[in-house]
């Protein structure tokens, strides 16, 4: 016998309590009242200075009680028990079950379960079971619990999800509960139908050394499966109202061609178009319906296809809305007829959002005009103290401004807003031309310039510019070749400031006559709007921010469920397909919706090999622990938890009190 805490056998001197007891206590004596004592005889006082211990048995009740409890706070137990002769010491086991929405295909997932049990019928009860259920992220049910009908009641309740597979997640809890046990063994079992699409091998998904891997592959039934794609919208160009034509896709996945496959067009829930497609084997195809009028601020559109042996891939949701137009205010520069066509004709053709440019004069520029703009786009002007005190006011209030500082722009020494100060002039006119480099591609006015052949700016020759100094708070998102800053931005209140060094029409370089001209002048109004288009779908797995439901907000899920943000969290995760609406609670009005539908690379039926797997996870091609491993040593912490012999002795003690409440109860004289 070995004890865990040795120190707590210290408290065994507290048996002397009782034999102190007995010792000392005195008995009680009947007090008889005399009116006189003048006739009693006087007998001397004699102290006793030994007393004898007269009930032996409640003494040893009371001391082999606190021996007991004692024993039990110091943890015994028994080096070379049944833990240690077990066939390498207990196990700690944790399980992961795919429930990703392939997993429902047919009888898949029925067959998961039953795998699932039969894995764990060999757990002794020496063995911990943890249960983990993973799609595109990671829940741990259960944690190292000796209970195996619990987790298979677990098991047995679960259902599949619809996320997609993401093997990533579940690996990593799974090495971090491995790696966090105290049992000498330690087993992965990883129940899935091994989705390629889910696969990423990296060293993060390496289990602790030692660890045995079995993986568990349960193949999906040979069943066709068609999916519908992401929506196609174009917009008709039309007078009238606002017109959509829709454009659906179906795939098909399997190895037999689908004739005449039905797929509906519904618009706020009522079917109002039907087509039929021909769909060839491991291929797709597409129709595209009539165009559909955009009547409200958000329509919500879905293709359905008919079930399947996976039906949650057979529908795909989106919202239909119309463009937002963004009011732009053009302030042209001296009167030169030109300066302002190239703009005007490159903001006529953005739909993403529609921009509706108008040209001013400076006087113009007015506190009631300046609320109904968005953007004001300031082309080579002389400011004078008062209009720049009026724009810092409209830029602060949430407005835009792009200012195009050509050879006229000039600004008042006080307008420390400005995200740069002018400090001089550079003539390229004699010589090479200047170029245009430095791009912060990581921003948003030039992220989509930065694939290859999505805008060459190289090509664009600038003959002047103007030489700026950025300010504090001013980011530089572009430079000349000769490193000084050609684009800046600044965040004044609740707008946006951005500095174009030189100009936005032909006088100082000639980018309006390249490619590239339109889509950067749309980048700089959007940025400089703050306008961030609106998806009209989102996947299963991403968040959604509900703030705009304010603290009593609500989400009503597509099954009808109510949910809320968790406490201090204003975001929601989707976790089925369909149309969610944040509500608030008080009035109950629709504040937001947000289309969701599956992740489709998950009805790919592309699978990667258990043993590719095995080998990533364990660095060995078996998946059993490794051979050339030490033997195991047995911590007493697992030898102590596994035998539990102190909840006996505890037990034991109490039992132990009671008895002896109840004999001293009948033992002690009862004195009238």
């Amino acid at each position: 016998m070995t004890f865990l805490a040795p120190l707590f056998l210290l408290g065994l001197a507290a048996i002397a309590v009782p034999v102190l007891i007995h010792l000392t206590q005195r008995e009680r004596r009947t007090v008889v009242e005399f009116p006189s004592l003048m006739f009693l005889r006087k007998i001397p006082y004699e102290s006793v200075k030994r007393r004898r211990i007269r009930d032996w048995l409640l003494l040893a009740l009371r001391a082999a009680a606190l021996a007991l409890i004692v024993a039990a706070f110091a943890r015994p137990f028994v080096r070379g028990s049944e833990l240690s002769a077990a066939a390498g010491g207990a196990r700690e086991v944790v399980v992961l079950l795919d429930r990703s929405y392939s997993m429902g295909a047919g009888d898949t997932w029925a067959r998961a379960q039953q795998a699932t049990r039969q894995a764990l019928q060999g757990v002794s009860a020496l063995d911990r079971v943890s249960l983990v259920l993973f799609s595109s992220t990671a829940e741990l049910v259960l944690r190292s619990s000796a209970d195996v009908s619990r987790v298979l009641a677990e098991v047995e309740a679960a259902r599949p999800s619809a996320g997609a597979t993401r093997y990533a997640p579940a690996l990593k809890l799974a090495s971090s509960l491995l790696a966090e046990s105290q049992l000498p063994r330690k087993e992965a079992i990883l129940v899935s139908d091994f989705q390629r699409a889910g696969w990423q091998p990296d060293e993060a998904f390496r289990l602790p050394s030692g660890s045995t891997f079995t993986p568990i592959a349960v193949e999906p039934p040979p069943a066709p499966n068609l999916s519908v794609t992401p929506l196609s919208l174009q917009r008709v160009n039309d007078p009238g109202p606002e017109r959509v034509a829709v454009t659906a896709g179906v795939v098909n996945r399997g190895t037999e061609p689908a004739s005449r496959v039905s797929l509906a067009l519904e618009v706020d829930g009522r079917v109002v178009q039907s087509a039929t497609v021909d769909v060839a084997a491991q291929s797709s195809a597409s129709t595209t319906f009539a165009p559909i009028a955009v009547t409200a601020a958000s329509l919500r559109v879905v293709t359905r296809l008919g079930d399947d042996a996976l039906a949650v891939d057979n529908a795909f949701h989106t919202l239909v809305r119309p463009p937002e137009v963004l009011p732009v205010m053009i302030v042209g520069a001296g009167g030169r007829d030109d300066s302002d066509l190239y703009l005007l004709r490159a903001l006529a053709i953005g739909d993403r959002p529609r921009f509706q440019a108008t040209t001013h004069q400076v006087d113009a520029l007015t506190p009631e005009a300046l609320a109904r703009t968005r953007v004001v786009v300031l082309q080579d002007l002389p400011i004078a103290d008062a209009l720049a005190a009026r724009l810092k006011t409209f830029v602060e209030g949430g407005g835009g401004l792009v200012l195009a500082l050509g050879p006229r722009a000039s600004w008042p020494s006080g307008a420390s807003w400005l995200p740069a100060v002018m400090t001089g002039t550079e003539d390229r006119t004699r010589g090479a031309a200047a170029k245009l480099g430095g791009f912060d591609y990581g921003h948003a006015v030039f992220e989509p310039f930065r694939a290859p052949r999505s805008g060459d700016f190289s090509s664009t020759r600038v003959y002047g510019y103007r030489v700026l100094t950025t300010a504090p708070g001013g980011v530089t998102l572009a430079r000349f070749d000769g490193g000084t800053p050609a684009l800046v931005e600044a965040v004044v209140g609740k707008g946006r400031v951005l500095a174009w060094a030189t100009s936005l029409d032909l006088s100082w370089n000639d980018m309006a006559l390249k490619p590239v001209y339109l889509p950067f002048v749309h980048q700089l109004v959007r940025q400089a709007s703050g306008y961030r288009e609106q998806p009209g779908w989102l996947t299963v797995g991403q968040a959604v921010d509900v703030s705009a439901g304010g603290s009593g907000g609500v989400v009503l899920t597509p099954t009808g469920q109510r949910r809320a943000p968790a406490e201090g969290s204003s975001v929601i995760e989707l976790a089925e397909p369909g149309f969610y609406e944040v509500r608030d609670a008080r009035e109950g009005q629709a504040l937001q919706v947000v289309a969701s539908n599956v992740d489709l690379a998950e009805s790919d039926p592309a699978r990667v090999e258990p043993a590719e797997v095995t080998v990533a996870v364990t660095g060995r091609p078996g998946g059993g622990g490794d051979p050339g491993a030490a033997p195991t040593v047995i911590p007493d912490e697992v030898q102590e938890q596994a035998q539990r012999i102190w909840w006996y002795l505890l037990f034991a003690g109490i039992l132990l009190l009671i008895a002896e409440s109840w004999l001293a109860r009948r033992l002690s004289p009862v004195r009238h």
